[in-house]
């Protein structure tokens, strides 16, 4: 697939016209409400000073005009809102193109103001809460952070979602993958690439709900949420018939009929403060909820409009529920939580409870909810977020010059799995326009990568690294053509050493390679990927260490690459190993620059830039 950018440009152009159009609308609208607004007033004015019934009629018809333009009114600033949004989510598509990470963070944090906000923003951009310590590749795959393929990827908007893709990035449990479910995620990512604009509409109308708060406790609650109990029950229907009694008071004894209404606002207070032992679960259920679930609600009308053909995305937006009433129940649960909105403030809550029982009746009608519907509500939101997580996927489709899908090998046996052929594959990261694309094949064996230092070594196995990974979420990558194994990717390139912990460079590296021999030991399908091996020792032991991990990887369902500037280790492998690939990067000089091609070759390189590089910064 490649990257549409005049798609994207020519949907600029369409927003903005569309907010310089509903904008006009806007201001003529608030003129007219004022003069919709002054002459009600005027007219209400002149009948009560001039006594003359005919202008509260008018005036009363003015008050009606003011009502209805400050609906349409209304609708109209939803209308820029939504517009303000969706030009957001566009230019971020335009950004992702470009490889423009300043971008994307600008876009993240327009229109804040608060220091608090703009730092949420930012960290939602990033994902860095999903990193994990000592994870097969997560640090050095570069997954999240201000330049990392969380930040490019991310097109989820729901506190579900983003942690869902941050799972399919993370989790790639392979022996639970099977070729056929990567190939139906494929599917799945291929017809959502066909409709960006639904994309952008759903990321739009997820941005314009704030979809920051996790529904945990209305999904723990839906699941095993009851009816009230029969006492709630009872105490509900006293604070309601107990008005009753007002004007049967009025009929039977009108003298004492005004203490009736003191007397029935007491009696609900102490229905209120009893209702704490019966409905704080349900009212606990609700709060942050009733415009998280109005949006969700709207979420799936976007899906459900969108017109899958695909039967995954059909399935997943169905949940568990097969009578396919996902839509309906979730609109019943906004309707209630619409109810629950009403409490929000809590003077304004009391007063309403004082006057009916409204805990008991938003407990009662989500309790009956939750028995008819509930145990459906996490299979919905399990749903959105794998939709969302694969809407994530299909970016590398929509934003690089070249994407493909890749090819799986269909056996089932590890040794066949240890394997990885890329046709120009770039890494993510790097600026699409200039990038240099590689090729490189492993099967069963071991690359082994020299060449001068920044010469493009650490790139080109993260690019490995970064492709199986996409890979294996189902996603597009940035080649022209991938076929490899389902594997485990271990990593050992980012090294740092840790005071706190008492630990060296060198040890914090051996416990990273000691992770990866410990893993070959399973005789499961591995990749890994080793930068600069033992470089924290003198170089006899890092010579022979590296060998010796070299000689327990050395099996036929392991294939991995290495970089090394080891050429003592190399000379050794030449004759020991017959499972290794040699491949090297090289350059050119000047009198002032080092030159370099970054194109991937077959054979050993000895140059060295190291002199060379210390002459250029001054040290001879």
């Amino acid at each position: 697939m490649k990257a549409n950018l005049k798609y994207f440009e020519d949907k600029e152009q369409e927003i903005i016209a569309d907010l310089a159009k509903y904008g006009k609308q806007s201001g003529i609208l608030s003129f007219l409400r004022l003069i919709a607004f002054l002459g009600a007033a005027a007219l209400f004015a002149g009948g009560y000073f001039a006594k003359i019934p005919a202008l509260y009629f008018a005036g009363g018809f003015m008050l009606i005009v003011f009502i209805v333009l400050c609906l349409i009114h209304g609708g109209i600033i939803d209308k820029v809102n939504y517009l303000n949004e969706l030009f957001k989510v566009n230019a971020s598509y335009i950004a992702r193109i470009k490889g423009d990470f300043n971008e994307l963070r600008n876009i993240a944090v327009k229109g804040l103001k608060r220091a608090e906000d703009i730092g949420l923003a930012k960290s939602r951009l990033y994902g860095k809460e999903f990193e994990k310590d000592g994870h097969d590749y997560c640090l050095d795959l570069d997954l999240f952070g201000k330049k990392s393929i969380f930040s490019l990827l991310n097109v989820s908007e729901t506190s579900f979602g983003r942690r869902r893709f941050a799972e399919s990035l993370l989790d790639l449990h392979v022996s639970d993958i099977s070729v056929d479910e990567l190939k139906a995620k494929q599917a799945s990512v291929k017809e959502l690439c066909d409709k960006p604009q639904v994309l952008m509409n759903y990321q739009a109308t997820a941005r314009l709900g704030r979809m920051i708060k996790d529904p945990k406790a209305l999904m723990d609650f839906a699941g095993t949420g009851s009816k009230t109990k029969t006492v709630a029950n009872v105490l509900g229907i006293i604070g309601c018939v107990i008005w009753l009694s007002v004007p049967v008071a009025y009929i039977l004894v009108p003298d004492y009929a005004a203490a009736t209404i003191p007397v029935c606002l007491i009696i609900n207070l102490f229905i209120f403060m009893a209702g704490r032992l019966f409905n704080d679960l349900y009212l606990k259920a609700c709060e942050g909820m009733p415009n998280q679930v109005k949006t969700i609600l709207k979420l799936y009308k976007i899906l459900e409009d969108a017109g899958f053909e695909d039967g995954r995305l059909k399935s997943l937006l169905k949940g568990t529920d097969r009578s396919g009433g996902a839509y309906e129940s979730l609109k019943k649960l906004k309707d209630i939580l619409g109810i629950a909105a009403l409490r929000s403030q809590p003077l304004f809550a009391l007063l309403l409870n004082l006057i009916v029982p409204l805990d008991y009746l938003i407990s009662f009608l989500l309790g009956n909810w939750a028995v008819s519907y509930g145990k459906e509500l996490p299979s919905y939101i399990s749903g959105l977020s794998e939709i969302e997580s694969l809407m994530c996927a299909a970016q590398t489709g929509l934003v690089f010059e070249e994407s493909v899908f890749p090819e799986f090998i269909e056996s089932e046996k590890p040794e066949d799995n240890a394997y990885f052929e890329g046709f120009d594959l770039a890494h993510p990261l790097l600026d699409h326009a200039g990038v240099v694309r590689n090729s490189v094949k492993i099967s069963n064996d071991i690359a082994i990568i020299t060449g001068s230092n920044m010469s493009g070594k650490t790139t080109m196995i993260r690019t490995v690294g970064v492709c199986t990974i996409l890979a294996l979420t189902g996603g597009l990558v940035p080649a022209t053509g991938l076929k490899l194994g389902r594997m485990r990717v271990m990593s050992s390139m980012r090294i740092v050493d840790s005071i706190e912990e008492n630990m060296s460079t060198f040890k914090a590296e051996l416990i990273r390679i000691s992770g990866i021999v410990n893993a070959a030991r399973e005789k499961k399908a591995l990749l890994f990927l080793i930068d600069e091996i033992f470089r924290g020792t003198n170089s006899d032991d890092r010579t022979e260490g590296a060998l010796t991990v070299l000689k327990k990887l050395s099996k036929p369902y392991i294939c991995g690459l290495m970089t090394t500037h080891d050429y003592a280790m190399i000379d050794k492998t030449e004759n020991g190993f017959d499972n290794i690939r040699y491949y090297h990067f090289s350059e050119s000089y000047t009198d002032t620059e080092i030159l370099f091609d970054y194109k991937l070759s077959a054979g050993i390189s000895r140059q060295s830039n190291a002199k060379y590089l210390m002459k250029l910064v001054g040290i001879e």
